[in-house]
């Protein structure tokens, strides 16, 4: 059995219905344990992932790359 750290700090935000019901509905389909489950390990994996503009750069540069190998052939 893994050992985890224990917990014992709360962060607390609201929602909307509209917003509670896509989080509980996603939570659902991906089979995570709880609802606290899956939006934890959502919020600390998007820690992990470059920034969003970061990402749309990278992707319009490999875009431009693969544009211009074509043009070439």
């Amino acid at each position: 059995m893994a050992v985890t750290k224990p917990r014992n700090r709360t962060l607390i935000f609201r929602l909307s219905e509209d917003e509670y019901s896509a989080l509980q509905a996603a939570s659902s389909a991906r089979g995570a344990r709880s609802l606290s489950e899956f939006a934890r390990e959502h919020l600390l994996g998007s820690l992990e992932a470059p920034p969003l503009g970061e990402q749309i750069h990278e992707l319009r540069t490999t875009v431009d790359r693969i544009a211009q190998m074509l043009e070439e052939t």
